[in-house]
C-alpha cells in the first residue's frame, strides 16, 4: 500500500480516541488493579475499530473488548474467531449503512506490569493483522505504568517492522496521539476507572439474572406454556421435572450447527391458535353473501374475541418477561461498552430469541382481528 506523503506504514502515526481509551482502561481494569492481588490479575484482549486516514494515518475510534485470559497471556479460541468475524461484518454494515470507512484496525491487549513489547505470541497475532492491513496497529495497556508517572496513559503502539520475516521481525514502537491532551484523556479515563469499580458487581450480577432467570426459566416456560417457536422433533419429552424441561427447552437459547437437518414439529399451543383462526375465517366464509355488514361485523367481533382470549395469558407473561429485562438492561446500559463478547452474548441470545417469539406471538395478534386485508 503506497503513501502519497512517504510515510511507511509501519510508521504511520496513530491517534487513539478517547471513547476507545476509556474502554480499554474500562475493561482492562476489571482484571488487573491495585485492589486485587498482583496474582490474580489476568490480562485482556479486545479489537480496534477505526479507518485510515490519506494513507498517512490511523484513527482508532473504538475498542471492544473480547476476551479474558491468564496472567501471562491471552489464548484465543474457536468461538472468539467467530465472534470477531461477527463483529467484522457488523461494522461493515454500519459503516455502509453510515456511509462510513470504519473497519478492524487493529487489535489490543494488556500486561499488567510487564510493560510494551511483543511475545512470539503477539507477534502472531499482531502477523494476522498487519499481513492483510500493513497499517494495522496493536495497542497494549499496562496499568502500573500508567499510575506510576503523572499524565502517563500507561499505553503504547507498536507495529511489526517487516512482517515478511513472520515472528522473527523486531516490532518498533508508533507514535502514538490522542484526541485530547493527555491530562484531559486520564482524568476523563479515571471517571470510568472509579464507576466500572464500584457497579461492575452489581451488572455482572443483572447478566446473571438474564441469563439463569430470564432466559433458561422464564423465557423457556413462556415457551412450554404457550409455545410459538417451532421445537426439533427429536427433542420432544414430556417430562415434570424442571431441569430436564429446561434442557429440552435449549433450542431457546443454544447454537444448534445441526438445526437446518432437522424437522420440527407445531408446539401444541401455536396449533391450538392457528386452528382457531382458520376456523373463524371458514365460519366467516360461509356466511351468506348479501348478509348485512353489522351481521358480519357481529360475528367477526366475537369470533376475534375468542381468538385474543386464547392469546391473552401469553401477551400478558410476554409483556411481564419483556418489563423485567427491560428494568435489568436499564442498569447494564451505563457498562455495556466494558462487557467483553461472552457477556455482551448472554444479552444478545435473550433478544434473539424472545424477538423470535414475539414475532410469532404479534403476528398471530394481528390475524385474531380477522381482518381480510391482514391476510
Amino acid at each position: 500500500m503506497k503513501n502519497p506523503k512517504g510515510v511507511k506504514p509501519p510508521y504511520a502515526p496513530v491517534l487513539l480516541s478517547l471513547k476507545a481509551y476509556e474502554r480499554i482502561v474500562g475493561y482492562a481494569i476489571r482484571y488487573a488493579n491495585n485492589n486485587i492481588n498482583p496474582g490474580k490479575w489476568r490480562e485482556v484482549y479486545g479489537i480496534l475499530i477505526g479507518t485510515i486516514e490519506n494513507n498517512a494515518k490511523v484513527i482508532v475510534k473504538d475498542a471492544i473488548p473480547i476476551m479474558v485470559g491468564d496472567r501471562v497471556g491471552v489464548a484465543y479460541e474457536n468461538k472468539q474467531y467467530v465472534d470477531t468475524a461477527q463483529i467484522d461484518t457488523s461494522v461493515h454494515e454500519r459503516s455502509i449503512q453510515d456511509k462510513r470507512n470504519d473497519f478492524i484496525i487493529g487489535w489490543y491487549h494488556t500486561h499488567p506490569n510487564m510493560g510494551f513489547f511483543y511475545s512470539v505470541v503477539d507477534r502472531m497475532t499482531q502477523l494476522g493483522y498487519q499481513s492483510k492491513n500493513p497499517f494495522a496497529v496493536g495497542l497494549i495497556f499496562d496499568h502500573c505504568k500508567r499510575e506510576s508517572e503523572e499524565h502517563y496513559l500507561g499505553i503504547a503502539g507498536l507495529r511489526l517492522k517487516d512482517p515478511d520475516f513472520g515472528v522473527r521481525s523486531p516490532f518498533t514502537f508508533v507514535d502514538l496521539n490522542y484526541e485530547h491532551d493527555k491530562e484531559t484523556m486520564k482524568k476523563k479515563a479515571n471517571k470510568v476507572i472509579k464507576l466500572v469499580g464500584k457497579n461492575m458487581d452489581k451488572t455482572l450480577k443483572e447478566i446473571k439474572y438474564i441469563d439463569n432467570v430470564l432466559r433458561k426459566k422464564n423465557l423457556a416456560q413462556l415457551q412450554r406454556n404457550y409455545g410459538l417457536i417451532l421445537v426439533p422433533k427429536e427433542d420432544i419429552k414430556i417430562t415434570d421435572d424442571e431441569e430436564e424441561a429446561e434442557e429440552v427447552e435449549r433450542f431457546l437459547y443454544e447454537w444448534d450447527p445441526d438445526l437446518y437437518k432437522k424437522s420440527y414439529r407445531m408446539p401444541k399451543f401455536r396449533e391450538k391458535v392457528e386452528r382457531a383462526v382458520s376456523e373463524a375465517y371458514d365460519e366467516l366464509d360461509k356466511l351468506p353473501k348479501g348478509i348485512e355488514t353489522g351481521d358480519y361485523e357481529i360475528l367477526r367481533e366475537k369470533l376475534s374475541k375468542k381468538i385474543h382470549a386464547l392469546l391473552k395469558k401469553a401477551n400478558e407473561w410476554y409483556d411481564k418477561l419483556m418489563e423485567n429485562f427491560s428494568k435489568k438492561i436499564e442498569n447494564i446500559s451505563p457498562f455495556y461498552m466494558y462487557l467483553d463478547t461472552d457477556e455482551r452474548k448472554v444479552i444478545e441470545h435473550f433478544e434473539e430469541r424472545s424477538s423470535e417469539y414475539y414475532k410469532i406471538l404479534d403476528n398471530l395478534n394481528i390475524r385474531a382481528e380477522l381482518d381480510l386485508d391482514n391476510i
